[in-house]
């Protein structure tokens, strides 16, 4: 063994040995890349789970707050057909008179409605009221009876609707 030899196999082994930290830092690159890439995949999995509970949970409000207003509704009709039971008079006409007011209103405010509007469309109600305030208050009117007369339909029929069939 001589110098050479010696030389040769301390430049050889440390090529080597820089060979083989190169290749682990080449694959140490390519592991951690992998890595990197089963977090961006696990991150993506969580947001779009969070995504899916939000949207759960949004759903679930929502049949909540849906649940809350029917049984609302329900407990409203329960409560005002138990207060019209507790007005039951002694006597009978008193009772029939009561209960035809709601049938007999919804209809005259109808009557009400169209011959005001048509007695404005014909012009017949012009000289009840000054030209400054007419059109004004003829809206206002007609758009008060209409409301009046729609909430009271509305109302009489709502009232005693037949509740749908829950599925």
């Amino acid at each position: 063994m001589d110098i050479a030899d010696i030389g040769t196999s301390a430049l050889s082994g440390g090529l080597l040995g820089t060979l083989g930290t190169a290749l682990g830092r080449i694959t140490g690159y390519f592991e951690h890349r992998a890595e990197l890439g089963q977090e961006r995949e696990r991150w993506t999995h969580e947001l779009q789970m969070e995504e899916l509970r939000a949207r759960n949970a949004a759903s679930a409000a929502q049949s909540e707050r849906e649940t809350a207003l029917q049984t609302a509704r329900f407990d409203a009709l329960g409560e005002s057909l138990h207060g019209d039971a507790a007005l039951e008079s002694g006597y009978a006409w008193v009772s029939a008179v009561r209960a035809l007011v709601r049938p007999v209103l919804t209809p005259l405010l109808w009557a009400l409605y169209l011959i005001v509007f048509f007695a404005v469309m014909n012009g017949m109600a012009d000289h009840f009221i000054a030209d400054d305030v007419e059109a004004e208050f003829i809206g206002y009117f007609i758009s008060n009876i209409a409301f009046t007369a729609s909430a009271a339909t509305l109302w009489w029929f709502g009232d005693r609707a037949r509740p749908l069939p829950r599925r």
